[in-house]
């Protein structure tokens, strides 16, 4: 007898298995990121056991039959649509944000390894950001799922000589190491063997990302001033500089940066 199991969940991926299927990731509450195939999620008929779409982004409670083993997908079996983000699909910086969070999410986490904590950072992320906080969302975020993932950056002191960092002193940050070393110049601290690529950066970002709060603060307290978004988009270079090298994979998205920070990225 098949082993049901119910859980809320966030969909980050969908791709069409056959012209009637999907294999789906999703990011449930309780049991982690649960890769799964949908079978006939694309049939009309299927109405009776999914009561709206499953697409990229939407919320909702899903029932399914979990995977014998690592290596297989789970099956879905029933799935019933919450949120489908209508509003956040009309934002166009929002939907790429949303959508940055969703790929950062399926990089840092292994399959079937709760996060709750992350889950619900997630769900406050998304309520972000469609509203005037999304830049300072989408940066909390991928600085929480580092977090989550046991991966958070140090921001607070300097990695080599372990003095507290300041706001007017320049500093590199070190994505394999995750950390940062002050002094931009020869006279700074250095790494030991080089510490591998660095990225040059005012202290006043690095500061302001270490106070940062996450989107569950952010949605609670949203700030009243403006966000900078220059400085926030910086921050948010280093940290995807930071999951690319401990998962050694490009974060496909980054090439929305420029649409969701207001201003154009070379990359």
């Amino acid at each position: 007898m098949a082993n049901y199991l119910t859980d809320d969940a966030i969909c980050l991926r969908v791709t069409d298995f056959s012209e009637t299927s999907q294999i789906v990731g999703l990011f449930t509450r309780k049991h982690g990121l649960v890769p799964m195939i949908a079978k006939g999620s694309k049939r009309p008929t299927r109405k009776n056991t999914m009561s709206g779409p499953l697409d990229l982004l939407t919320s909702g409670e899903v029932v399914y039959v979990p995977s014998k083993g690592a290596a297989e997908l789970s099956t879905l079996a029933g799935w019933e649509l919450v949120n489908h983000r209508t509003e956040l699909r009309r934002d166009l910086a929002g939907l790429n944000a949303a959508m940055l969070c969703a790929e950062v999410s399926t990089l840092v986490m292994h399959p079937h390894d709760p996060h709750e904590e992350l889950f619900e950072e997630l769900e406050a992320a998304l309520q972000l950001l469609g509203t005037r906080q999304r830049m300072r969302a989408v940066a909390a975020y991928v600085k929480a799922a580092l977090l989550e993932a046991g991966y958070a950056p140090q921001l607070d002191a300097c990695m080599v000589c372990g003095k507290p960092l300041a706001a007017d002193v320049p500093m590199r940050f070190f994505p394999h190491a995750g950390g940062i070393a002050c002094g931009g110049g020869a006279s700074g601290c250095h790494m030991e063997n080089g510490g591998g690529t660095s990225i040059a950066v005012a202290g006043r970002i690095v500061v302001a990302l270490q106070r940062l709060p996450s989107p569950r603060v952010l949605l609670a307290s949203p700030p009243d001033r403006p966000a900078d978004g220059p400085s926030l988009a910086l921050a948010m270079g280093m940290l995807l500089a930071q999951v690319e090298s401990i998962t050694d994979k490009r974060v496909r998205t980054r090439y929305l940066l420029g649409g969701i920070f207001g201003e154009r990225q070379s990359l």
